[in-house]
């Protein structure tokens, strides 16, 4: 009667992360040392499979043997070392990896490869393109699963920041203007405005503007008017002003809002004004008496009028003897005021020169030279 003999048994436990199933709880290999088995053909190897290590004993003579027996399913994928067909040696590490799909998503544009990479810095090895100063979504230590993973790259972006005015080259490796922002330790304020918007790409060649706005309720109180008060005259030449009586001045409390953009105020508002002390308005008389018509313009000297003023007058226009006769060429006032004179003054004599030629016209144009008998006749003017 033959003898068995148990072998030693090892379970390859590949629950958590390896897609290549090592069949767990069967015994691998039954080592039989009976008749024509020979003790020396038991091997003593490793199995690595996607990073765990199991010992096994095995009496397969090749790789894909040892395999089968330890129940190892592969992918056509699959990368196993050395290869399935070669020769079993005693101690021998069996290294077998999964290929897993990675989503590799670099600033935006994503693309998907198969890899064998255990971990998130042999992927990163592998791939190649992605730098030191690159922003990786995972630590470089964590391992990737069986079912793959997804990992975002954020390369450096040079670009400008405008805080408040205040501009600064930055190179950060950020996806958006709030990451940039968060990266430099730059913090908004409620009213603050930023360009783009914080939810914007972050791009190289870009400037972030940052408009600080500021909002300031401020209180004052001061001396004030009141708006005059504006009574009409007819006994003043229009034009003319005379305040009648003085006004005072009141004390008003005014609130406003003040806006200020980078420090610099853009608008002041009146919110609201109290009158502490009211102010007593002035009160103004204003001319409206139309101004006396201008007299037709004459010669300054030399006139056949300056000749008859001579005579009549010496030459003086404003001159008023009481006689009844007034003015340069000598106008009773019932004569002045018949042909005109009333609309320049009350009576000849208050008029200016060219007023009473005015006058002095109309009268000759009514009644001829005569109107000055003694001197037209002396001077020969008729």
């Amino acid at each position: 009667m033959h003898e068995h003999k148990k072998s030693r048994i090892n379970r390859i436990n590949t629950t958590r992360s390896v897609p290549l199933r090592l069949a767990t709880g069967g015994m691998l290999a039954t080592l039989l040392v009976s008749g024509g088995v020979a003790l020396n053909s038991k091997k003593d190897i490793t199995v690595d499979v996607n990073g765990e290590q199991h010992t096994i004993a095995t009496l397969s003579g090749t790789v894909d043997g040892a395999l089968k027996q330890a129940h190892v399913q592969l992918s056509a994928k699959d990368m196993v070392s050395p290869s399935p067909n070669e020769r079993l040696v005693d101690g021998q590490t069996i290294t077998v990896r999964a290929i897993k799909p990675v989503a590799v998503i670099i600033d935006g544009k994503e693309q998907t490869i198969d890899t064998t990479a255990l971990t998130v810095d042999e992927l990163i090895n592998e791939l190649g393109n992605v730098g030191s100063s690159d922003k990786i979504s995972a630590d470089r230590t964590t391992k990737i699963p069986v079912e793959g993973l997804t990992l975002d790259v954020t390369t450096p972006k040079q670009l400008t920041v405008n805080d408040g005015g205040q501009e600064k080259p930055v190179t950060v490796a950020a996806k958006t203007v709030g990451d940039v922002l968060a990266d430099q330790g730059i913090t908004l304020g409620d009213e603050d405005v930023v360009e783009p918007d914080v939810s914007a790409p972050a791009t190289s060649g870009q400037t972030i503007t940052i408009t600080r706005i500021r909002t300031d309720i401020l209180s004052e109180t001061g001396k004030y008017d009141a708006e005059p008060v504006i009574v009409d005259d007819p006994e003043l030449e229009e034009g003319e002003q005379v305040v009648e009586v003085e006004g005072k001045p009141g004390t008003r409390k005014t609130i406003r809002e003040v806006r200020y953009e980078n420090g610099a105020p853009v608008s002041d508002t009146v919110l609201q004004t109290v009158d502490l002390v009211p102010a007593t308005a002035a009160t103004i008389k204003n001319g409206t008496k139309k101004p006396a018509p201008a007299a037709p313009a004459v010669a300054a000297g030399g006139t056949v009028w300056d000749t008859l003023a001579m005579c009549e007058s010496t030459g003086n226009w404003a001159i008023n003897t009481g006689n009844g006769f007034s003015g340069g060429l000598q106008f009773t006032p019932s004569t002045w005021l018949a042909f005109g004179g009333g609309e320049y003054a009350p009576m000849a004599y208050m008029a200016t020169r060219e007023q009473q030629i005015a006058v002095a016209t109309k009268v000759q144009a009514a009644q001829g030279w005569g109107a000055w008998p003694a001197c037209t006749a002396k001077l020969g003017i008729r």
